[in-house]
């Protein structure tokens, strides 16, 4: 793996695991909305880089979730549903970032309605919105917003090394 791909797993497991942690109350529990879960519509720039630095953002944040280390389990389908996204996302990001809703909706609704004792519909629906939220009204309008930093920042610099080799 190259230095930047190393940078980017690094940076984006950081990330990922610190908001998690930090909105904590918003994070864990049966009603949750993962804020850091709008990392995952990022996952087309950084590619592999960002599936793994999504997997390893979410083993991290996970080790501090007030429901135990059965919620390390939703690791495993989150790494899948990240590869997912990574896929689908050439057709359609929202694609993507819906069904790694409703799949991670089911298993970490499973997980909470075992813990708690609710009713897996309710903690399903819970978690389904929370999700939606996070990934697609939240993570695609900022993955359309850094993909758009890029490409200036790549048109710049083009640019500006055209008008150099001008100059020279």
């Amino acid at each position: 793996m190259r230095s930047i791909a190393i940078a980017i797993v690094a940076i984006y497991a950081a990330l990922y695991a610190a908001l998690v942690v930090v909105l904590g109350p918003l994070s864990y529990g049966p009603v949750q909305l993962r804020v850091a879960d709008a990392l995952v519509a990022l996952i087309p720039i950084f590619g592999w880089a960002g599936v793994i630095g999504h997997t390893a953002g979410v083993f991290v944040a996970n080790i501090f979730s007030s429901v135990g280390p059965i919620d390390l389990l939703n690791t495993i389908p989150s790494f899948v549903m990240a590869v997912v996204v990574w896929k689908l996302s050439k057709r359609s990001l929202i694609t993507g970032t819906v069904l790694y809703s409703v799949v991670l909706a089911g298993t970490v609704g499973v997980m909470l309605s075992y813990v708690f004792g609710l009713p897996l519909i309710a903690t399903y629906i819970y978690v389904l919105i929370g999700n939606l939220v996070a990934t697609t009204v939240i993570g695609y309008p900022l993955y359309r917003g850094v993909k758009k930093a890029g490409e200036y920042l790549l048109f710049s610099t083009r640019f500006r090394q055209r008008e150099e080799r001008k100059a020279s």
